[in-house]
């Protein structure tokens, strides 16, 4: 269930007055002073029409965040109430102002490399703009005259109105949002709450223009925000800005919004429904308190002790022990009025009486035992790292800091809060449990497929390094960034593999295997390392990719040492037991037919297996039902063991350590990890039978439209080109986003995608529509393809593209996670640790971006085959005025002198050939490779249409010239082709994580941005 972000915010205050955490020389420091001097640095004021600001400097990284809060949510549409204008009206904010046309603030935003977004919740509306720092006067500009100035043009309230309502249908679409539909109104029957953010259908399209106004111009007052400024700005400016910026925005009469009380539950509540899904899922509330009531931190570590983390009460015991969940979760809400405390739940449908009775018993020995203290002290430590995490990045110290005046009336209210929470007893929390959890106040609801029966610190001072890279004694590769900011510590360690070293028959076991690596070793037994991780407040996950799996974790600085430890024995000693293996197998399975459940998933399926038809791209992840079922333990070992050497490995530790700490620590933990070399070799690219047409039919409120082409490898030199092209084609500035979301109403997200891989990937656009309006989608598409392909990019677009690519790079310098595994998985590829890093350098230099050549020439090498075709026959006709020729004789001609021309190249690059300019036979492997994924290139988009002759010389060149290639690295003794990837695409900024494609979100994100999975 998604949660507000108050709720995030109020769990993450929960630090620990009592640990102490060194910082840069070792002088240790209690988490609260940590919070304090950050807060310290906070300026409150208020202006006379009655506009608080908040303004927080801070320069730890060069990026600014803008923030406006408008205490105007679902619960005080009033009259309106299930109209959802307030989400309404978040829409069209941003559809032009006297002064910026529709689609202007967008395109300014995203001209300046800005992130700028907004959502809707139940009692609030927020509008954020994230960017580079030196752009924080213009981002003030934007987003004031967004809030102040909106103009609700006609025709964009008509077109926006459509794409809500298909938003809704999508919201359909997801099981999970459904739920939390079901959840709120069963349990509130006369409190707002019980109204969904974005409305009912019927009441919506009830709603006109003059109702959205009027509850515009009531609501959006100045003594009804709150404006928050923080990042590496002048803060004495920024206040002198606000000053001048909102002066004009005049206060106005506001009458207040009175909410009705929600009477106390008097007898319990249930709810079923039955559709098209594959799992059941639970939700198991209760009624608890507001934010203000002295119960609001108890039920807060109660939520985390019941269910956050793998050794938490309900995961072990209705997860690990009794295997009657695939997952579960508890949470708590307190908001400004009474919210809930509850439970979520995924399992098999035939176990849901079996669930039931398992989470009921469960509930019933909180109010019995009371909860350890050690397990106290373990929970704190979970929320101390959270909410630590949280402050490394602008746009999180704004929403905390604004939340906390919302909410409380004191943006420094985490301090309040943080003792709150450290005073929370044992006997408190059975005394939650007896006071709200009984059976009159409860609220059960269950969704079942068809055929189931019912039954940050002081960061300005802190220091910063860039990445550097040492080599272990083992040859093992190791990236440190020194970054004293906060008592953290990253590692993250990644092997290649992923699908490239799959078969049909082991289709997922990647997956498998790494889920595998935190289960069980010879030391510890699955449950004793999650209680040890856990016990630091620590982390420790495993992750797997189209081209690499690995672990990663985090944990306070003080307890590196005994982190590094838990790490390395889950990497190297993992034994996958044999009931390990079955409940992780048994979720694998319920996540492939979770997927199903994804329209975009089923399309982009389809997709692969068209481009990737016998190439180990063309499979999931998850792999398919009957592999899943068939691997065995000893198969998993041996893949573990096969991949995890010396030779297939590179390590990264960031955060508050130094080179010779992290070194320490890499060489004491990889001592016993084993010699060999990686197993990935060479790979040619797909050979798909292209154009290629498909249409499936599911049972779905949305129509999915992709258009995919072949990709690159990530060693291409046309990789940075390929990522702007991408940048140029997605968001809703673009000219792609403009014709088919903003001018047409088409569609709800629109984007392009590009998946490189160490062998040649994947490019896409994508689109969310409705039947009947794929056709034109699709022409749109085509359109923009056409104009870059024969035009290329425009200056406005280049620059457009490069601002936001440069803003992405520098927003993740903030963390250190999604940084290190970037920089691991750069040096594991060959394009080095800091790949991501020289992205500026790359992307600015004079004559790359500016001369607008090399983006065209990449954009007709994917989509102008027909143009390139004509050209070459206007060459012919006046080659074939010379009567010794045919036009087929030229051609013939012309074509075999391409395929020479390549298979010297090649073979020059092989040592097979000397070198005309240094008359030497040398051997360049990366330059070998290229020719020949031209060539295979030249076959792909040819194929059809040349004589048999043509073909013949085509397909037997290509087939020699790849085998040559495999004797000479054998002989030479290289290592298979480099095919890099970060754990995003090279042009991009790392995430956190890596993922395959994720099907749009069903909530307020208006551009889904598709990240991969390496």
């Amino acid at each position: 269930m998604k949660l507000s972000a108050m709720k995030k915010t109020a769990a993450t205050l929960c630090l620990i007055a009592g640990l102490w955490t060194p910082v840069e020389g070792g002088t240790p420091l209690n988490p609260l002073q940590v919070l304090e001097q950050s807060n310290a640095q906070v300026q409150r004021f208020v202006l006379a029409n009655g506009l608080l600001c908040l303004v927080k400097e801070d320069h730890s990284a060069p990026v600014a965040a803008v923030q406006i809060w408008v205490g105007s949510g679902a619960v005080h549409e009033d009259e309106f109430l299930g109209g959802g204008l307030s989400h309404f009206v978040e829409h069209m904010i941003f559809k032009g102002t006297p002064a910026r046309p529709p689609g202007a603030i967008m395109r300014e935003a995203s001209d300046l490399g800005g992130k700028i977004n907004a959502y809707t919740a139940q009692d609030r509306t927020v509008f954020h703009l994230t960017l580079p720092a030196r752009h924080w006067s213009a981002a003030l500009d934007i987003l004031s005259d967004a809030v102040m100035q909106a103009a609700f043009p006609a025709d964009e309230w008509a077109r926006e109105r459509e794409v809500i309502l298909r938003e809704m249908a999508m919201g359909r679409d997801n099981p999970d949002r459904e739920l939390s539909e079901m959840l709120w109104g069963t349990a509130y029957r006369v409190h707002p709450y019980r109204v969904p953010v974005i409305g009912y259908e019927s009441v919506f399209k009830a709603r006109t223009r003059a109702d959205l106004l009027n509850y515009f111009h009531r609501n959006y007052t100045p003594d009804n925000m709150i404006v928050v400024v923080t990042g590496d700005v002048p803060a004495r400016a920024v206040a002198a800005r606000l000053r001048q910026v909102f002066a004009p925005f005049e206060r106005r009469a506001r009458r207040p919004v009175l909410l009705p009380a929600e009477p106390p539950q008097m007898a319990a509540r249930s709810a079923r429904q039955t559709g098209h899904y594959n799992i059941s899922r639970l939700a198991w509330a209760y009624h608890t308190v507001p934010l203000s009531h002295p119960d609001a931190p108890a039920l807060d570590v109660l939520a985390a002790l019941a269910g956050s983390g793998r050794s938490s009460r309900l995961v072990q015991e209705l997860k690990e022990k009794q295997k009657l969940v695939y997952e579960i979760d508890a949470w708590s809400f307190c908001p400004k009025d009474p919210g809930l405390f509850g439970i979520n739940a995924g399992f098999d449908s035939a176990k849901e009486a079996a669930v039931l009775r398992a989470v009921q018993a469960e509930l019933d020995t909180w109010a019995a035992r009371p909860f350890p203290k050690k397990d106290i002290e373990k929970v704190r430590r979970q929320v101390l790292l959270a909410q630590l995490a949280e402050l490394q990045g602008m746009e999180g110290q704004a929403a905390s800091l604004a939340s906390g005046e919302f909410y409380a009336g004191n943006a420094r209210f985490s301090e309040q809060y943080l003792r709150a929470i450290n005073e929370v007893t044992a006997a408190q929390l059975q005394a939650v449990a007896r006071r709200y959890l009984k059976p009159e106040n409860r609220s059960v609801v269950v969704l079942a497929p068809e055929t189931a029966a019912p039954p940050e610190a002081a960061a300005s001072a802190a220091v910063v390094k860039a990445p550097v890279k040492l080599q272990l004694k083992s040859g093992v590769p190791l990236i440190v960034r020194e970054d004293h900011r906060l008592p953290l510590v990253y590692v993250c360690a990644a092997v290649r593999g992923g699908l490239l070293t799959e078969t049909t028959a082991t289709s997922g076991i990647t997956q498998l295997a790494s889920d595998l690596l935190v289960r069980g070793t010879e030391k510890r037994s699955a449950a004793a390392l999650a209680r040890q991780v856990e016990q630091m407040g620590a982390a420790l996950s495993p992750f797997a990719g189209r081209n690499s799996f690995g672990l990663q974790g985090h944990c306070l600085a003080q307890d590196a040492g005994e982190l590094l430890d838990l790490f390395s024995d889950a990497l190297l000693n993992s034994i996958c037991p044999a009931d390990e293996v079955e409940k992780q197998r048994a979720l694998q399975l319920a996540a492939i037919q979770q997927q199903r459940e994804q329209p975009f998933f089923i399309a982009e399926e389809a997709l692969r297996q068209t481009l990737y038809r016998g190439h180990p791209y063309q499979g999931a992840l998850e792999g398919r039902t009957e592999s899943v079922q068939a691997l065995t333990r000893a198969a998993l070992r041996r893949h573990l063991q096969r991949h995890i050497v010396r030779g297939n490995l590179a390590l990264a530790i960031f955060g508050d350590v130094t080179p010779a700490q992290a070194r320490a620590l890499a060489e004491r933990s990889l001592r016993d990890l084993p010699p060999g070399e990686s197993p990935v070799g060479p790979l040619p690219p797909a050979s798909p039978t292209l154009p290629a047409s498909l249409t499936l039919h599911e049972p779905r409120q949305q129509t999915i439209v992709l258009l995919g082409f072949p990709g690159l490898r990530l060693t291409d030199p046309r990789t940075d080109a390929l990522a702007l092209i991408e940048e140029a084609l997605s968001g809703l500035s673009s000219d792609l986003g403009n014709e088919v979301r903003e001018k047409r109403g088409l569609v709800y997200y629109v984007g392009a995608s590009h998946r490189p891989g160490l062998a040649p990937g994947m490019f896409m656009l994508y689109a969310g529509t409705r039947a009947g309006q794929e056709a034109e989608v699709v022409r749109l598409m085509d359109e923009q393809l056409r104009r870059l392909a024969e035009q290329g990019p425009r200056a406005d677009e280049m620059q457009r593209a490069r601002e936001q690519l440069l803003a992405e790079s520098q927003l993740s310098l903030q963390y250190n996670a999604g940084l290190a595994q970037a920089c691991v998985l750069n040096e594991l590829y060959g394009l080095g640790y800091d790949y991501s890093l020289r992205l500026p350098g790359r992307r600015t230099r004079s004559g790359r971006w500016q001369r607008n050549c090399f983006v065209p020439t990449t954009a007709r090498a994917w989509w102008s085959c027909p143009r390139r075709l004509q050209r070459k026959r206007i060459r012919r006709k006046t080659m074939a005025n010379d009567p010794e020729f045919s036009m087929e004789d030229v051609h013939s001609a012309m074509f075999a002198q391409l395929v020479m021309m390549f298979t010297s190249a090649t073979l020059q690059h092989l040592g097979k050939l000397v070198n005309p300019a240094t008359h030497k036979a040398e051997i360049n492997l990366e330059a070998a490779q290229a020719s020949i994924d031209m060539l295979a290139m030249l076959e792909v988009k040819t194929r059809g249409n040349l004589k048999p002759d043509e073909a013949r010389l085509l397909k037997e060149s290509l087939t020699q010239l790849q085998l040559n290639y495999v004797e000479t690295q054998q002989a030479a003794g290289a290592p298979p082709a480099p095919e890099p990837a970060p754990a995003e695409p090279p042009a991009s900024a790392p995430a956190a994580a890596p993922g395959d494609i994720q099907t749009p979100p069903a909530g307020d994100d208006k551009q889904p941005k598709f990240h991969k999975k390496y």
